[in-house]
This record gives structure tokens, sequence and C-alpha cells, in this order.
């Protein structure tokens, strides 16, 4: 490989993931273990809280990689200070469940008329996202109960999380204006679009002598 090619390379690397969406990802993953574990609250066997939120607002703001790093790990630290017996199974539902968010978000937003129905699009990628979730805790459970059927009690109380955490980022993405965020900082890599500057055509001279010596 020469050396212009790796350059190449390496910038391109550089622009996929640049330093200032490395820095978002991690106060994403921070917010994501206060929003769970401060503003969490328990009822009897089950803990709600507000992380699941962070995650679609990262997916939305960010995209699907730093959505699935920042729920991943910041799940996964939160669960250790909650919940440690679930902590790794939580690692990769959390990570896919904001990987899956933000792939939904991005690609329904790739046209003019997805970006004029984002609202729309959007919780309908958190509420898909927050049905893995409560699938994946679902079989997590499973494993912890011992049985499908005691796994069952669990699902009332995911689907109200999941629920609340689509409602509570819809409001701040959507009403609270949040998403205009993405492109005005170009956190998820996004350009405005910007008219081409006026250019004045020149037309060539034209060359008198030879055309009179035509003539």
């Amino acid at each position: 490989m020469s050396a212009n090619t790796a350059a190449t390379h390496r910038t391109g690397a550089k622009r996929a993931f640049p330093t200032r969406t490395l820095v978002f990802t991690a106060l994403s993953a921070a917010l994501t273990v206060a929003a769970t574990v401060v503003l969490g609250f328990r009822t009897g066997d089950f803990f709600f809280n507000c992380g699941d939120s962070v995650i679609f607002v990262t997916a939305a703001l960010l995209g699907p990689v730093p959505a699935m790093l920042a729920g991943g790990i910041g799940s996964f630290f939160a669960d250790l200070a909650v919940y440690p017996a679930t902590m790794f199974f939580t690692l990769v539902i959390k990570g896919l469940e904001g990987l899956l968010c933000g792939v939904g978000m991005k690609l329904l937003r790739t046209s003019e008329r997805g970006r004029v129905l984002a609202p729309v699009t959007g919780g309908a990628s958190m509420l898909v996202a927050g049905a893995f979730m409560m699938t994946g805790y679902f079989i997590c459970n499973s494993f912890i109960y011992g049985t499908p059927a005691s796994a069952l009690a669990a699902l009332p109380a995911d689907a109200v999380q999941a629920s609340l955490s689509v409602a509570l980022a819809c409001v701040l993405l959507y009403l609270m204006r949040l998403d205009t965020l993405r492109v005005r900082f170009r956190l998820s890599g996004e350009r405005r679009l910007t008219a081409q500057p006026y250019r004045r055509e020149e037309r060539p001279a034209e060359d008198k002598t030879g055309r009179g010596e035509e003539d």
C-alpha cells in the first residue's frame, strides 16, 4: 500500500468517526448512566428509568454507531450500580436497541419526504427499538427466573418503560426541537444544503483575424 493510499484511508476513518462524535458519544454514555441511576425509581420488583430516552435521542442526533456504544456501555455501568445480575444482558440489549433505532431513523430520513415526516418515522423507529428491548429482556428474564412463564410478569413493566421513553424522547426531539441540532452542528456528519454560488459563464473570444481571412 502506498503512502498516499494509507493517508487516504486514515482521512476517511477520521471523517467516518471524528473526534467531536467520539466526545458526544462519551457524553451520551454518561447521560445514559445518570438518567438510569439518578432519574430511575423502583416500584416493587420493577425499576423504571429514563435511560432509553437518552439512547433514542442519541440515535436521532449522532446516528446508529454512537447510539449503540452509548446505549450499551452507559446502560452496562448503570446496571452495575443498580442491578448487576443483568448487566451483560443489558450491554447487548441496549446496544442493539440504539443501533436498531439509529439505523431506522437514518434510512427513513434519506428522502426529502422522510425529513418532513421525521416525527412520525422517528417515533416508529423508537417503537420498534423499544419492542426489541422488551423481547431482549423477556429472553433475559427467562434465563434468570428459570421459565418463560415467570418472565411474562415483567413484560407489562417493560412495555410501560418503552412507551414512556418513546414519549419523552419525542418531546425532547420534536417539540423542544433538539432534532435541529443534528444538522446545525453536523453531529451525524450531515451538511447543510446551501445554494451554489453564481458564476458568470465566459464566452471564448472570437478570432476576428481568422474570420477576415476566410471572408
